[in-house]
C-alpha cells in the first residue's frame, strides 16, 4: 500500500507566529516528542419525533479542534510560547510571566510526512493556548513541555475553511 503513512519523520516541524502572520516569519518550536495530535470534535443533537423510536436526523450544534504536542526542546523561548507569551518576555536569559494583559492569538503551521513521500502542511489560522501547559523536570528523563492549542473560528475565512487547511505538496 503506497498511501499508508507511518511514523514521525525528521521533517516534522511546528511553527508559530502572531495571528495572521506568514510562515516565513514564524518561529520554529524545535523538536517534538511523541508526535502531534490534531483532534476534531463535534457536538450533535438528535432530532426525535413521536412516531419513531430512533432519531430521524442529527444536527451539529458545536464544532472544535485541539492540537496537542510535547516540546522536546525546553528552551526559554519555547517555554515563553508554550505559556502564551512571545520573545518580548525574554531578556538576558530571563523569562518573565504572570497575568496577561492581552489575549495572544497565533497562527500555527505544522509540517509532517504526507502520502507517497509528500510534505503535508497544516495551517491553523487562529489558535489560542488553552491554559493546560505542563512542564516536566524528572530524574533520568528529558525536560519537556506539553502544550495544547484550541483552534478558534477565523471569521475572516470562508465558512468551510474557518479552522484551517491541510495540503500535500
Amino acid at each position: 500500500m503506497t498511501n499508508i503513512i507511518v511514523g514521525l519523520q525528521s521533517q516534522n516541524t511546528i511553527l508559530i507566529t502572531p495571528y495572521g502572520g506568514a510562515e516565513e516569519s514564524a518561529v520554529n518550536l524545535g523538536l517534538i516528542k511523541g508526535g502531534v495530535s490534531i483532534e476534531h470534535n463535534e457536538e450533535l443533537h438528535e432530532i426525535n419525533v413521536d412516531q419513531f423510536l430512533g432519531p430521524v436526523d442529527v444536527i451539529t450544534t458545536a464544532e472544535g479542534m485541539t492540537i496537542k504536542t510535547t516540546l522536546a526542546e525546553a528552551t526559554l523561548k519555547n517555554l515563553a510560547y508554550a505559556l502564551g507569551y512571545d520573545e518580548n518576555n525574554l531578556s538576558s536569559g530571563v523569562l518573565t510571566f504572570g497575568s496577561k494583559e492581552v489575549n495572544n492569538y497565533y497562527t500555527l503551521f505544522i509540517n509532517v510526512k504526507g502520502e507517497q513521500g509528500k510534505l503535508r502542511k497544516y495551517t491553523f489560522w487562529k489558535c489560542k493556548l488553552n491554559g493546560k501547559t505542563v512542564q516536566a523536570y524528572k530524574k533520568d528523563m528529558e525536560t519537556v513541555a506539553d502544550v495544547e492549542f484550541t483552534v478558534l473560528t477565523d471569521t475572516t475565512k470562508p465558512s468551510g475553511a474557518r479552522f484551517g487547511k491541510a495540503e500535500d505538496r
